[in-house]
């Protein structure tokens, strides 16, 4: 009896869900190399919540020297079983999608122009796509070249082949479909924000017709190896900033009206937001504003030991142990900024994710998207300090940010007025909690939990955490409905 009282709440839950995204995809990446990360860093796919995304994408598969679909790492996708907790997350959010991610940054283009350039390489690469995929249970492929026609590799016809392999794959996954009797793989793609990636490597308008949607790369506007520092995932242009100015363009609104011109419909684009943050050293430390001179990236972080990168965990952990400076010069259209002693970071947190999911609805897109879960707060790391801290502001001075996930909060636009729904009160989520039985629960203070027995929990964790900048963009995706 127990068991099916269990069940009915799972069902539930996932029907409010249903109800509360509609038709927005919240579509979330891990990385396979975060199981190799330590202490609190450490994450698996045992970490994740299977409730908070529509889609999940296991980042990445990799190409062989015979243009075959493999995986990145077989001692931790296959022999650690990787892929198969992975799909274990279905078990218990039965309406999951759960696709593979292929390229990467560091595949570059010395596997993927030759590939695109061959038919036959082509029909060899669907092959074993199609049986990689049914093998191992995935429910579609996610294709990100890094970048046609660009770096090592790349090659100008690179953007008529890619959408040549497209147009391909999908007619292969249609008729794969048909002759199994199963339901048809999903095709998505990874796409650039920049407007010159953009012009010379994707023909927006065919690969619109064929792909189910595309994960907009909406961040790393600014690298860490620019003079100035500048936050890497703005919405809109800040403030005081001129149409002429390059940077102008170099915004999430740009890019999506960018793409809209080029022919994406507006269902099927999917906007990123970045769980992490660009770091700078600055050149002097006393000039630290929005786009103060800078010699370098900023310092590696403590867990992800990489110059230029700080996981929401780290940046959190800077302001709250360390005592960074937060400051919010333009919170309408730019996420907050720290810094300490020549160290800068711009990153996002929960009120421009919030921020990011109302532009989504208010322009019709298809949804968000996470990059990546694994560098989210999900351990409740920065809770256990901060409960209630005040963060200065740079234009409301002292405005509260403690981290209740899905805080009241509303926000203009510079084009077009809209509130936020006002949601319900949510306990603090910071608040101790421990699985006492398998289900899923609410407690006071502690938001909705996720216990469980069949799918084992990585060391140090007593259930699947809620990730932050997540919940706070589901939350205003969802129409300002409580999560709880």
């Amino acid at each position: 009896m127990q068991m099916l009282v269990r069940g009915l709440l799972s069902l539930s839950y996932l029907f409010f869900l249903s109800r509360a995204w509609g038709e927005k995809r919240v579509v979330c990446y891990y990385t396979n190399w975060s199981v190799y990360r330590q202490g609190i860093a450490k994450f698996s796919p045992e970490n994740i919540n299977p409730y908070l995304c529509t889609h999940l994408i296991y980042a990445f598969g990799g190409i062989t020297k015979d243009y075959q679909l493999k995986p990145f790492d077989n001692y931790q996708d296959i022999e650690k079983g990787g892929y198969a907790k992975f799909m274990g997350l279905k078990t218990y959010n039965k309406g999951l999608k759960v696709l593979l991610a292929v390229g990467g940054w560091n595949e570059g283009s010395g596997r993927w122009s030759p590939l695109v350039a061959d038919a036959d390489h082509r029909k060899t690469f669907i092959r074993s796509v199609i049986r990689f995929l049914r093998t191992y249970d995935f429910d579609g492929l996610d294709l990100d070249w890094e970048y046609p026609a660009f770096r090592d590799g790349g090659r100008p016809e690179d953007k008529d082949n890619y959408a040549k392999l497209v147009q391909e794959l999908r007619i292969s996954f249609e008729r794969e479909a048909k002759k199994s009797e199963r339901e048809r793989l999903l095709l998505t793609m990874a796409v650039p924000a920049g407007q010159e990636y953009i012009d010379n490597g994707y023909d927006v308008a065919t690969l619109n017709k064929y792909l189910d949607f595309f994960n907009m790369l909406t961040y790393d506007y600014h690298s860490a190896f620019e003079p100035q520092a500048n936050h890497h995932a703005p919405l809109y242009p800040r403030k005081g900033l001129s149409e002429f100015d390059f940077k102008y363009q170099l915004t999430i609104d740009y890019t999506v009206k960018y793409y809209l011109e080029k022919g994406a419909d507006r269902d099927k684009l999917v906007v990123g937001i970045p769980t992490y943050g660009r770091s700078y050293t600055l050149v002097n430390p006393t000039a630290n504003t929005l786009g103060s001179p800078a010699q370098g990236p900023g310092e590696p972080g403590k867990y992800t030991k990489e110059k230029g990168y700080l996981a929401f965990y780290e940046v959190c952990e800077n302001i709250d142990k360390d005592n960074w400076k937060v400051m919010k010069e333009d919170p309408t259209a730019v996420g907050p900024y720290a810094y300490k002693e020549g160290q800068w970071v711009g990153y996002d947190d929960e009120d421009i994710a919030r921020r990011k999911a109302q532009y989504v609805r208010e322009e019709g897109l298809g949804g968000i998207m996470f990059w990546s879960v694994d560098n989210d707060d999900f351990s409740g790391h920065c809770c256990k300090t901060r409960p209630d801290q005040k963060r200065e502001n740079a234009t409301d001075g002292g405005m509260n940010l403690s981290y209740s996930l899905v805080s009241s909060t509303t926000f203009t636009t510079p084009t077009n007025p809209l509130s936020t729904p006002e949601p319900p009160t949510t306990p603090d989520p910071c608040t101790d909690f421990s699985c006492k039985d398998e289900g899923t629960f609410t407690s006071s203070g502690s938001g909705l939990r996720l216990c469980n027995s069949l799918l084992p929990i990585a060391e140090g964790f007593t259930n699947p955490r809620w990730w932050p900048s997540v919940v706070a963009a589901v939350q205003i995706l969802s129409g300002g409905q409580s999560l709880i």
